[in-house]
């Protein structure tokens, strides 16, 4: 039986449009938010994320978890349905080609039909007649007709379009990888400043109490800069769904461009997808360079777990960020030696 992982907050979505849409379709349902391991991005979702046959994400209220779920989704290159309650989709997100349907529970039957076209045609299934919410068949009047792909060829953007796109959305990101940074610089300062207490509360006979009380305050200063951090990643891995999407179709658009061909703007943009790729590893790798030190300072005081778990998991975000503008990276370098 294929699998439908659906990604957001709100159990009404879930369970008064997915799970009747996933049961006419005879597809198993695995709701993220029932998942057993903490936190916007665990091990244990990241798995579904990438083996589920589809993916449902509720857009509804931009909630950061759902973003970080279809930048894992999207770099996989796997089905994803996108749906949003109408006008509540936020800036930034609304680039999205979602399905917006009226608020709930009003317009779950519209929501449904929404859904249940995009998932049989997501996953190839035969579009049967969707039952209108008093158990009846839904007629054929209404309906458009598809466009050809002659036709959605004709309408695709041309390369300006592509270039713009690609240039818009990478500097963008930007100003979030110069954000995350940022709050980086803001915890190494943090550090710098407690060390000198650090080591007095460390010296013989100094008493625990001591120590605790550095650390606590330790904490406290980092919580404002953890919290910067966590803000900053997953807002970067939000920008990644409409980056890549841009980014990609243009580096196609160069590959498959004869090179005396290639406007002048097109060597400059390949090196702009160079250098944010590695500004990102950069970043990355501060924070992994931190990693056995997050480790010390969660077991040392309460008050450090939540700052560390936010740190923690900024890396983890940063490192799925990676992973795509690596391979968009990679496919740069490769047409400039080509």
């Amino acid at each position: 039986m294929p699998t439908c992982l659906v990604l957001g907050p709100e159990a009404l979505f879930h369970e008064e449009v997915v799970r009747p849409v996933c049961e006419e379709l005879q597809l198993s349902l695995i709701r993220a938010d029932q998942l057993t391991e903490p936190g916007p991005l665990g091990e244990q979702l990241v798995r579904h994320l990438l083996e589920e046959d589809v993916v449902v994400a509720d857009l509804t209220g931009g909630h950061p978890s759902v973003a970080l779920g279809l930048g894992v989704r999207h770099a996989a290159g796997r089905s994803t349905v996108l749906l949003g309650q109408a006008g509540t989709v936020p800036a930034g997100l609304d680039a999205f080609p979602a399905l917006h349907f009226p608020p709930l529970p009003d317009g779950r039957a519209e929501a449904r039909a929404l859904l249940r076209a995009a998932l049989a045609e997501e996953l190839g299934l035969a579009a049967a007649p969707a039952p209108d919410e008093e158990g009846g068949e839904g007629g054929g009047a209404g309906h458009e007709v598809a466009e050809s792909p002659a036709a959605l060829e004709e309408s695709g953007p041309g390369l300006l379009e592509l270039a713009v796109a690609a240039e818009t959305e990478m500097e963008a990101m930007a100003e979030d990888v110069a954000l995350v940074e940022a709050a980086f610089q803001d915890l190494g300062a943090m550090g710098e400043l407690f060390t000198e207490d650090v080591v007095r509360a460390n010296l013989p006979g100094a008493p625990m109490s001591t120590r605790l009380a550095v650390v606590n305050r330790f904490a406290k200063s980092i919580e404002g800069p953890s919290d910067e951090l966590e803000a900053a990643a997953w807002r970067l891995a939000a920008r990644m769904e409409l980056t890549l999407g841009a980014l990609r179709a243009f580096l196609e658009w160069v590959r498959d461009t004869p090179r005396s061909e290639w406007p002048d703007f097109v060597e400059a943009q390949l090196d702009q997808v160079i250098e944010q790729t590695r500004e990102v590893r950069v970043a990355a790798t501060c924070l992994e360079e931190f990693g056995p030190m997050l480790v010390f300072i969660g077991r040392t005081s309460s008050r450090l777990r939540g700052p560390s778990r936010k740190i923690a998991g900024s890396l983890r975000t940063l490192l799925g960020v990676l992973s795509p503008l690596e391979e968009c990276a990679r496919m740069a370098r490769a047409l400039q030696e080509a």
